[in-house]
């Protein structure tokens, strides 16, 4: 069987250095990645195009947590001069996907406002479908909400972010929200182990690619460093990445972050052929070099070959994995009790108790916890840590 043209590991990436959210240039340099990709305005021509950000919750976008409003604004003025039958924004958040919990996340992240004055609407059908996956190798289906699968060309408008379960958060990872609300927390329920996730992923990815003409562009104009996706810290990357291949695009990403070789779901990528095994053999159209950013702040979570956890199933056999690997626990002293955790926990795990004062307060049963980090992701206030077990240091300068 030949390979999709969306998953030739030799598609080129497309990549302009841009400092700030200014309109005017973010607009010159959406159209500049759109000619380097070798798109014109005819492509969209007459096509329904569906943009999914990553609104992963109601954050405004100087946390860093959301695709920046400014670069939606400028693709849609971009899109504006070519002809399309229809643009809509389409993403389903972290919690519920209720029209209610949209025009929140639309309000909040900038969305809302930067649609003003442009060709597009925002999203508020709520069905979803089943579309098959026939080569996916874990996953062979998968329920998408309805603007994504009835869309003919999606642009994936994804946000350069660490993810305390992903290690990165790029092109590859924003296809998860095509996957509406609740159904997500049984995608981690259904694949609790960490490289079926990633496996999972992407058959999504590569089906989304292989079903639809796609386009993916990155925000890391600022990303987020430390526990994200919604946890860590604003870092200034600053630049534009475009491809037609989310999976070269995330190899790039992943060097820029020195994280290159240590996020799984783009290893498995690599494995399928889907990428090069090295950013370096990326066709880039730009020297991207200077950008790398080596003190870059990895998640609590991150596996680093240097971290005793890479090799401890290897010498254990895997059954102390579980003991040492990072978990999260909830900061009683900030949680107000909200319940938000309890309601994203695909496993039911966490439950609310009252404190000798009489405050609800979230508990994790460890013994059921599957380490998804749902909970960490969509705490609004982060009340949720990332504990890590002591003895790991002593290995890891042990193994040295």
């Amino acid at each position: 069987m030949s390979m999709h043209p969306s998953l030739d590991p030799t598609s080129p990436l497309a990549l302009v250095p841009c400092g700030e959210y200014d309109k005017t240039l973010l607009t010159q340099s959406i159209a500049a990645m759109m000619e380097q990709l070798g798109i014109t305005p005819s492509f969209f021509t007459g096509k329904k195009v569906a943009i999914k950000p990553n609104l992963v919750m109601k954050k405004p976008a100087e946390y860093a947590a959301t695709t920046h409003p400014a670069v939606l604004d400028a693709l849609l003025s971009y899109l504006d001069g070519c002809d399309c039958a229809d643009v809509v924004i389409a993403e389903s958040m972290g919690g519920p996907y209720t029209e209610g919990a949209l025009r929140g996340v639309y309000a909040v992240c900038g969305i809302e406002e930067a649609v003003k004055g442009h060709n597009a609407r925002l999203n508020f059908d709520v069905t979803s479908r089943p579309v098959s996956a026939p080569n996916g190798e874990i996953c062979k289906s998968f329920d998408i909400i309805t603007p994504i699968a009835d869309a003919d060309i999606i642009i994936n408008l994804c946000k350069l972010k660490s993810h305390s379960l992903t290690r990165m958060s790029g092109a590859i990872k924003n296809t998860f929200g095509c996957i509406p609300g609740l159904t997500k927390f049984e995608f981690h329920a259904r694949y609790p182990d960490y490289n079926d996730f990633n496996r999972m992923l992407v058959d999504l990815s590569a089906m989304l690619h292989e079903q639809k003409a796609c386009i993916d562009i990155c925000d890391a104009i600022v990303g987020m460093e430390g526990n994200g996706p919604t946890g860590g810290l604003p870092r200034k990357i600053g630049c534009l990445l475009a491809s037609r291949n989310p999976f070269v695009l995330d190899t790039v990403s992943s060097a820029l972050l020195s994280c290159e070789g240590e996020v799984p779901m783009i290893t498995e990528a690599c494995r399928r052929g889907y990428a090069p095994e090295h950013a370096e053999d990326v066709r880039v159209s730009t020297d991207w070099h200077s950008l790398i950013l080596t003190d870059f702040r990895a998640p609590d979570t991150a596996r680093r070959s240097k971290n005793a956890l890479h090799w401890l199933p290897k010498v254990f056999g895997g059954k102390l994995f579980d003991w040492f690997a990072p978990r999260p626990v909830i900061r009683t002293s900030t949680c107000v009790g909200c319940g938000e955790c309890e309601r994203s926990c695909p496993v039911h795990t966490i439950e609310m108790i009252r404190d000798k004062h009489g405050k609800k307060k979230a508990m994790i049963h460890a013994d059921k916890c599957i380490r998804c980090f749902c909970c960490q992701e969509l705490c609004p206030i982060h009340s949720v840590d990332i504990r890590k077990n002591a003895v790991l240091n002593l290995l890891a300068q042990l193994r040295r």
